[in-house]
């Protein structure tokens, strides 16, 4: 019998996987339009920009970058 596409059998095992790679992939492309944005502003790429709400806005050029990377991985995701 061939493999089908669609399992039907529950596979907590496998969703959570697909969780962790799903976030990881994300998270991974933000940190790198951060850093590559992050070459256009004086400040380097940390965590500080992608956990903290404080910094998102376009009141400050690292803020505008931050926005812009949000934007960015959210158009390429």
């Amino acid at each position: 019998m061939a493999p089908q596409f669609r399992s039907y059998v529950w596979d907590p095992a496998l969703i959570v996987a697909q969780m962790v790679l799903l976030q990881a992939g994300y998270y991974s492309s933000l940190g790198l339009w951060l850093a590559l944005l992050g070459t256009l502003g004086t400040t380097g790429p940390s965590l500080h920009q992608v956990f903290s709400d404080e910094i998102l806005g376009f009141s400050t050029p690292p803020g505008r970058l931050s926005m812009m990377a949000f934007i960015l991985n959210a158009l390429t995701w």
